[in-house]
């Protein structure tokens, strides 16, 4: 059975290995792999300031003892008024779990912290390239709008 888990303080050497293995699955898996390199200090680092900063969160779908889904999130005012908006930065759940409901209610749960901070809109993006038609349409049958796209260029 998968629990949910919202992380706050310091990230455990479990946890912390969990993640490395998970982050690594998400960058082979995406468009960033053989463009840049993976850093898994700097994947530490970045989630631990999501476990404890207020405007920030990090929340993990837990299988056993294994971290089977991650969702970080972030809210702040909009760069034209002093209004909140919450943003993702991390939304990833192992392939084999996919079909389970756990991404949905990873964001689910996302959206719920993102109401009880106060934000006024909820803005997500894809950037890593994995499986984009299908994040389109669970963001679409959640009422999410389409407004815009991302695109990348190696430059080297």
């Amino acid at each position: 059975m998968v629990d949910y888990k919202i992380l706050r303080g310091d990230l455990t050497d479990e946890v912390k290995s969990s993640f490395i293995e998970m982050g690594h699955s998400a960058f082979l898996e995406s468009r960033f792999n053989g463009l840049i390199n993976f850093n898994e200090s700097k994947l530490i680092e970045v989630a631990q300031t999501y476990a404890v900063m207020d405007n920030k969160v990090l929340i993990t779908a837990v299988d056993g003892d294994e971290i089977v889904g991650v969702f970080a999130g972030y809210h702040g005012p909009w760069y034209f008024s002093d209004e909140k908006i919450a943003r993702d930065v991390l939304w990833y759940v192992k392939e084999s779990y996919r079909e389970s409901g756990v991404g949905l209610f990873l964001l689910g749960l996302f959206e719920e912290w993102s109401r009880l901070e106060g934000v006024k809109a909820i803005w997500l993006g894809q950037d890593s390239g994995i499986d984009t038609s299908k994040f389109s349409k669970i963001l679409e049958s959640r009422g999410y709008n389409f407004i815009g796209a991302n695109y990348s260029l190696g430059v080297n």
